[in-house]
């Protein structure tokens, strides 16, 4: 009888001290991290008029269809018109290249891209993509995400070279863009794009 009343006593504070299942979190932020679509075509949906990828291919149209795409905008120097096979007939998603050498990027190359991006939004969805997807399409979606999502650089630094996107080290240029200075730059000249229209 002793063991059940002590048992009942301790219930209680065993029940109260067991880990608690996590609060539900509320419906994600501009600054959460990206969704993955589709682990193959390093698809990501980055907000819902931006999506990242590596060079898509014809196995990949469905689900750039389902996703409500309305334009690409592809950043290879080498090969870029590949998407124009990949996208024959279908004349409702526009194709546009903006190509970035990897080695040469610069802020005004990257303001070239957004103001792109930004003027595809207005059609709907876009996604950015280059070989791997990671690379040159990490660093425009790192300033993407300082200039319109407000993230820190270093938060966006941070994300754009996490493994998950396939970021080769090698391209320590691209990582140099990421100052106070280089942003601001940015900003500037897709202001100074903005005006020019």
């Amino acid at each position: 009888m002793r063991r059940f009343l002590l048992a009942c006593l301790l219930l209680p504070a065993l029940v109260v001290a067991a880990p608690q299942p996590p609060a539900a979190s509320p419906s994600p932020s501009p600054k959460a991290a990206m969704q993955l679509i589709k682990q193959d075509a390093n698809l990501y949906r980055v907000d819902s008029k931006l999506y990242r990828s590596e060079q898509l291919n014809r196995d990949d149209l469905a689900t750039i269809r389902q996703l409500g795409i309305r334009s690409v905008v592809n950043l290879r120097y080498f090969g870029r018109h590949k998407n124009q096979k990949i996208f024959a007939g279908h004349p409702d998603i526009a194709l546009i290249n903006r190509p970035l050498l990897t080695w040469r990027v610069q802020p005004r190359d990257i303001a070239r891209v957004l103001r792109t991006i930004e003027q595809q939004q207005q059609q709907g969805a876009v996604l950015v993509h280059c070989y791997h997807g990671a690379d040159r399409t990490g660093t425009i979606v790192a300033m993407y995400r300082i200039v319109y999502h407000g993230l820190p650089i270093a938060d966006a630094l941070a994300e754009m070279k996490h493994e998950r996107f396939g970021y080769h080290s090698i391209w320590r240029n691209l990582e140099r863009l990421f100052t106070e200075e280089n942003v601001a730059q940015v900003k500037a000249e897709l202001a100074r794009l903005r005006g020019g229209e």
